[in-house]
């Protein structure tokens, strides 16, 4: 995906090598995210990547890893992220429970629910993919794949990525909010998230927009620029959120966090609000 590319004459030569360093670092960045967040998945009892972002990655990761991506290395990078999402799935499956308490059929589900999202996703990005290399969408570009001048995988592997981001960093921020309490994540997993979209993902394309872009005229299109715009806003934004929800948060003997004004259950919580349990309490003085 772009590693083969073969700029035009006016391109300067050292575009391919600095934007594939550029990816490579922004992949070490996410493959720490990865490694952070199956950490402190463990050391919480929780999980931090939100389900459907995890199953949306994880069904990317296969489908480029399976049938899109042609170079070693490209497959390499993928692999590595499936086999590290296998901490992150088991966090989901082993503590979600504690994060659904106010939802018994999603509490009593999570895995079948991930396996159908993944299946759902799998089909999402492996039918994207199938039309775009099947209808050589973009072939104007004159990029090569699979030996030829077809379809241009550099874009796609853009657009679904965006789309993988944009999501996560959206989620991330509302599951933050929802839950009221830092369990699964810190501002370490956060500063890699962002630091890996920002070099990656952001500098990658943008680098080589700057030199080359008729190439790469897609970062500029409207709804491009939209989805970068939300999803950089929802990372600005997360930690200050974080910092507010860790001011108002309480660690468990088992390394759970909950809000300060929840009551701990066997599995998960419950929030206890005073009004309400005044009045329980006059309600059943009166009984007596």
């Amino acid at each position: 995906m772009g590693s083969k590319d073969i700029p035009p004459p006016h391109v300067p030569s050292h575009v391919i090598p600095v934007s594939d360093a550029l990816l490579a670092v922004g992949g070490a960045f996410w493959t720490l995210c990865y490694i952070l967040l199956a950490r402190r998945g463990i050391q919480t009892r929780s999980y931090g990547m939100p389900l459907f972002a995890l199953a949306l990655n994880f069904g990317w990761e296969l489908v480029f890893a399976l049938f899109v991506t042609e170079e070693p290395k490209e497959q390499f990078g993928f692999t590595v992220w499936l086999i590290i999402d296998i901490g992150l799935v088991y966090c989901l499956i082993a503590f979600g429970k504690n994060e659904w308490y106010h939802t018994p059929f999603v509490r009593d589900h999570i895995p079948g629910l991930f396996f159908f999202s993944v299946v759902f996703c799998v089909l999402l990005h492996g039918s994207f993919s199938y039309w775009w290399i099947a209808y050589d969408i973009s072939i104007h570009r004159g990029k090569r794949y699979l030996g030829r001048v077809a379809c241009d995988t550099t874009e796609l592997g853009y657009w679904t990525a965006l789309f993988c981001q944009m999501n996560l960093s959206v989620t991330s921020l509302f599951q933050l909010l929802q839950r009221g309490h830092s369990g699964g994540v810190t501002y370490g997993i956060w500063a890699t998230r962002s630091l890996g979209t920002l070099i990656g993902l952001y500098g990658y394309f943008t680098f080589r927009w700057w030199f080359w872009p008729e190439g790469h005229d897609y970062l500029v299109n409207p709804f491009s620029l939209f989805m970068i715009g939300i999803g950089a806003l929802a990372d600005i934004a997360y930690p200050f959120a974080l910092a507010q929800v860790r001011s108002k948060e309480r660690t468990l003997g088992d390394g759970r966090k909950i809000p300060k004004g929840a009551v701990e259950l066997a599995v998960g919580y419950r929030y206890s609000w005073p009004d309400d349990e005044r009045a329980h309490e006059k309600k059943t003085r009166g009984k007596r």
